[in-house]
């Protein structure tokens, strides 16, 4: 079980990464900065915390289906922005036409030009809100980073919290802003980093009803 939550909790933040790599480098910065925050603030609060009883609150069926709601709600989100991405590059919102006469990855690629198809309904209903998608971080990654903090600072008794809170939020800080930034410079393809996106999705998904069901049943 601590092992698919440990998956869960990685996924999560991949997740992230590759959603944070859509946004302009002021977002991605202001991101990872609140990232960082919260890692500062929740660190002393989870070091008053026993271990067993930390670990309990995860591994609780009931909040272990709260969980699941909230990962498979964030799971749905990241999927539109999928599917309505495209159809934003289509129209000229906030990207470039893919070069060849169609944009979008091969999951959702749709054909410049082909007004009458099915793809206008798409863009009728979903590019409307597609700058919501557009900005959504994906806010699991921050329980996900404060999760894998707390089994560092408990594998390790006698550690100075506020240290340890410190060196943690600029450690979370470089390592998201780094990421998304090194996913946006070396992978500039934006179809790409969204197969990525669905895939990381697709695959949290089935951990998390894994996960679920180790749990309840």
């Amino acid at each position: 079980m601590e092992i698919l939550i440990a998956l869960i909790a990685l996924l999560l933040v991949l997740s992230f990464l590759l959603k944070g790599s859509f946004l302009p480098r002021w977002a991605r910065g202001t991101i990872c900065l609140l990232l960082a925050a919260a890692v500062r603030l929740a660190i002393p609060w989870l070091a008053r915390q026993p271990a067993d009883t930390l670990n309990g609150w995860i591994t609780a069926p009931d909040r272990m289906l709260d969980a699941a709601v909230c990962i498979v709600l964030e799971i749905v989100i990241m999927t539109a922005f999928c599917f309505t991405r495209p159809a934003a590059l289509d129209s000229g919102e906030q990207g470039v036409r893919r070069p060849g006469g169609a944009t979008g990855v091969p999951f959702f690629r749709v054909p410049a030009g082909k007004k009458g198809s099915g793809c206008a309904w798409g863009k009728a209903s979903f590019t409307g809100i597609q700058p919501l998608l557009h900005w959504y971080p994906g806010l699991l990654a921050f329980p996900a980073v404060c999760w894998t903090w707390s089994q560092l600072l408990f594998s390790r008794p006698g550690i100075d919290f506020t240290r340890f809170a410190w060196l943690a939020a600029i450690a979370t800080f470089i390592a998201a802003w780094g990421g998304s930034e090194l996913l946006h410079r070396f992978v500039p393809e934006e179809e790409a980093r969204m197969e990525g996106l669905f895939l990381v999705n697709l695959f949290l998904l089935l951990l998390t009803i894994a996960a679920t069901g180790a749990i309840t049943f």
